[in-house]
C-alpha cells in the first residue's frame, strides 16, 4: 500500500466524515461539547477504513491502466 496516497486520502476523508457527523449531531439537537467531540471522533474513526478501501481501489485502477 502506498502510504503517501493513503495519508492524503485519509486527510480528505477525515475532514469530510467528521464534518458530516458533526452536522448530523447538531441537527439532531446534540449541541453540548461532549456530543460534538464524540461525533468528530466517530467521523475520524469511520474515515480510517474508508481511506484504506479507496486507496486500494485507486491503486488497482491505476495498475489496470498501465
Amino acid at each position: 500500500m502506498n502510504f503517501r496516497v493513503a495519508s492524503i486520502i485519509f486527510t480528505i476523508a477525515s475532514v469530510v466524515t467528521a464534518g458530516i457527523f458533526m452536522t448530523i449531531a447538531l441537527v439532531m439537537g446534540h449541541e453540548d461539547a461532549k456530543s460534538v467531540w464524540l461525533a468528530i471522533a466517530a467521523g475520524i474513526g469511520v474515515s480510517i477504513p474508508i481511506s484504506f478501501v479507496v486507496t486500494s481501489r485507486l491503486l488497482e485502477f491505476t495498475a489496470k491502466l498501465k
